[in-house]
C-alpha cells in the first residue's frame, strides 16, 4: 500500500510536470500575440501620429552686434594700428515669464486589424507673457524681426491651423521651428517694433493629435498645467507629479505647478542653446499616458503565470476524493482533466481579442467548468459528487480572475488563497490516519 500510494504521487506529479510543456506553448502565443500589438502601434505611429511633446513657446529675436577692433598692419614697412569692424549675427532666447496651459484630452482609439491603440485629440490653450527688460541688458544693437517658436515633437499631429494672439494682435504660424535645440514644430514672426514694448502677451490655441502620452516642457518662470480626460486609468509621467490630481470610472482631472527653483529649465536651456548639453533640457518634462491598466494580454499573461498553481489545487481536490471517498481515479483520467485545464487560457486569450475581458472569462471559465463537470459526475460516480467539484472549480476561477484583474494586491490576495487552501486541506484531513492508509493490510492480519 505504500508503495502503490508513493507511486499515485509520482504519476500525478509527472502528469503536473507534463501539463507544462502545452502551458508554456500557450504561453509563448500571448507573447507573440502582445508583440503584434506592440508592432501594430509602431506601425501606426510611423504612418498616423505618434505621441506628444510640447516645448515652448519660446520667443527667438535674432540681432546685430558691432564690434571695433584694433588690428595691427606692417604696410611699406611701417607698423599701423587701425580700428576694423565687426559684425555679429546673434539671437536672444527668452523663456516665458508666466505660462499657463489649459488641456481637454478627448481619447479616440485607433484600430488595426483586432489591434487597439489608445490615441486622442488634446484642445490645449496657452497663455502667458514675456518680459522684453531682459533686452536692455545688451546695449547697442540693431534688432531684426522676432519670431515666437512652438515645440511640437509630431507636427502631423497638428489638426487645425495654429493662430497666436500676441498683445492682441492675431498672427498665422508656419512650419517649421527654426531652433535647432527643436527637432519639429512651428513659428510665428513679428515686426520689429514689436519689442518697443515692456512685454508680449500671448494666447495659442492648439488642436494637436498623438496617441499613448503627451508631455510638456515647464518652460515658464512659473508654470501652471491643467489637464482634464475621460479617460479612467492615468499615468502621470515626468519628474513632477500633479500637487492635485482626481481620478475616477469617469475620468481624471490634474494640475500640476512648477517654477525656476524647483526646475532649473532655464538654466538647462542655455546649456542645451549654447553649450550641446540637452540631455537635462529633454529630461525636464511632465505629462501623462493614457495608460491602458492590465490589459487582455497582461490578464492573460498573468492567468497563465497562475496556471501550474490551478492545475495542483485541481489535482489536490481529486486526491482528496480519492482518499475521503475511497474511490480510484485513473492516471488517464487526471490528464484529461489537466488537459481542458489548460485549454482554458488558449480559450481565453482567443476569446479576449474579439470581446471584452469580462465576457471572455465567463465563457471560458464557463465551458470548463460545464465540461469538467459533467466528465467528473462519471468519474466519481456521483452527481453530487460532481456538482460539488465544478462548485470547487468556480471558486477557484472567480479568486483567479480577483488575481489577474489586481494591479496592487495580487500577491497579497494569492498568498490569503495558498494559505485559505491549505488551511481548508488541513481541517479536512485532520482525522485521517495516514498510517492506516499506508500500512500494508497483509501485515496487520
Amino acid at each position: 500500500m505504500q508503495r502503490a500510494l508513493l507511486l499515485k504521487f509520482l504519476v500525478i506529479g509527472g502528469i503536473a510536470l507534463l501539463l507544462l510543456i502545452p502551458l508554456m506553448l500557450i504561453g509563448a502565443i500571448i507573447d507573440e500575440r502582445a508583440g503584434y500589438r506592440d508592432q501594430v502601434m509602431r506601425e501606426i505611429a510611423d504612418t498616423w501620429v505618434g505621441a506628444q511633446r510640447i516645448s515652448g513657446p519660446i520667443l527667438v529675436v535674432p540681432y546685430e552686434q558691432v564690434k571695433f577692433k584694433e588690428v595691427r598692419k606692417i604696410e611699406n614697412g611701417k607698423e599701423q594700428r587701425i580700428k576694423e569692424k565687426f559684425v555679429y549675427q546673434k539671437r536672444k532666447y527668452l523663456l516665458p515669464r508666466t505660462l499657463d496651459i489649459k488641456g481637454d484630452i478627448i481619447p479616440q482609439d485607433r484600430y488595426r486589424g483586432i489591434y487597439k491603440v489608445s490615441g486622442y485629440s488634446s484642445d490645449l490653450k496657452m497663455n502667458g507673457a514675456f518680459d522684453l527688460s531682459e533686452l536692455k541688458e545688451l546695449g547697442d544693437v540693431t534688432w531684426k524681426a522676432p519670431y515666437l517658436v512652438l515645440g511640437v515633437q509630431d507636427v502631423r499631429g497638428i489638426n487645425k491651423s495654429i493662430s497666436v494672439s500676441v498683445n492682441d494682435q492675431a498672427y498665422s504660424f508656419e512650419p517649421g521651428a527654426n531652433l535647432s535645440l527643436l527637432n519639429e514644430g512651428v513659428h510665428a514672426e513679428f515686426p520689429t517694433e514689436i519689442l518697443k514694448q515692456k512685454q508680449l502677451s500671448f494666447d495659442i490655441d492648439l488642436v494637436l493629435l498623438g496617441i499613448e502620452k503627451i508631455v510638456f516642457q515647464p518652460l515658464g518662470e512659473t508654470t501652471t498645467l491643467q489637464l482634464s480626460s475621460s479617460w479612467p486609468h492615468p499615468s502621470f509621467m515626468g519628474r513632477y507629479l500633479p500637487e492635485f490630481r482626481e481620478v475616477s470610472d469617469e475620468g481624471f482631472e490634474a494640475k500640476w505647478e512648477t517654477s525656476y527653483f524647483s526646475s532649473n529649465i532655464k538654466q538647462q536651456f542655455q546649456d542645451c542653446a549654447l553649450l550641446d548639453k540637452c540631455h537635462p533640457f529633454n529630461s525636464n518634462f511632465l505629462g501623462v499616458s493614457l495608460y491602458q491598466g492590465v490589459d487582455v494580454y497582461v490578464q492573460s499573461d498573468r492567468s497563465i503565470k497562475y496556471a501550474i498553481l490551478f492545475v495542483g489545487l485541481t489535482f489536490v481536490a481529486f486526491f482528496l476524493f480519492e482518499i475521503l471517498k475511497n474511490l480510484k481515479i485513473h492516471a488517464v483520467q487526471y490528464g484529461l482533466v489537466g488537459v481542458a485545464l489548460s485549454l482554458f487560457y488558449l480559450l481565453l486569450i482567443s476569446l479576449s481579442e474579439h470581446i471584452s475581458f469580462v465576457m471572455a472569462y465567463l465563457i471560458a471559465s464557463g465551458a470548463c467548468v460545464g465540461l469538467l463537470g459533467f466528465y467528473v459526475c462519471f468519474v466519481l460516480k456521483s452527481l453530487l459528487r460532481g456538482t460539488v467539484f465544478a462548485l470547487v472549480l468556480i471558486g477557484l476561477y472567480a479568486a483567479l480572475y480577483m488575481l489577474i484583474r489586481s494591479e496592487d494586491y495580487a500577491l497579497l490576495m494569492g498568498t490569503f488563497l495558498l494559505f485559505g487552501v491549505l488551511a481548508f486541506i488541513m481541517a479536512i484531513t485532520r482525522n485521517i490516519d495516514w498510517y492506516k492508509i499506508t500500512a500494508d493490510p497483509r501485515k496487520e492480519k
